[in-house]
């Protein structure tokens, strides 16, 4: 083997490069229904890699589609429970018992 340069890619071109792979796993995440569930909880698993291996915070979308947790994606209605209680929703994921709240209820506004 040579010992050519090594030409590395730069941090732009990394974080460019996984922002597209982030954008091709969400469209697969949005969509659960057109892909084999495999390849759905493949896609979750792995944008979790890629956003923490490249520093990247997950977008808004991907916490509504993936679980924090187990990384598992949020089917609702087969591995996912959805409540709304006083004006917050609450989402279970029954794979791993993991409770998320969204929104402050009703009263979140006031301050005193």
């Amino acid at each position: 083997m040579g010992r050519g340069r090594n030409r590395s890619k730069s941090k732009l071109d990394k974080k460019m490069i996984a922002q597209y792979s982030l954008d091709k796993l969400i469209n697969i995440l949005k969509q659960p229904q057109q892909y084999d569930e495999r390849i759905v909880r493949s896609a979750s698993s792995h944008y979790v890699k890629i956003s923490k291996r490249n520093r990247m915070p997950l977008s808004a979308e991907a916490k509504l589609l993936i679980c924090k947790k187990c990384t598992a994606p949020r089917l609702y209605g087969s591995n996912t429970r959805v409540r709304i209680s006083s004006g917050q929703k609450i989402t279970t994921c029954l794979e791993c018992g993991d409770i998320r709240r969204i929104g402050g209820g009703p009263k979140s506004h006031r301050h005193q």
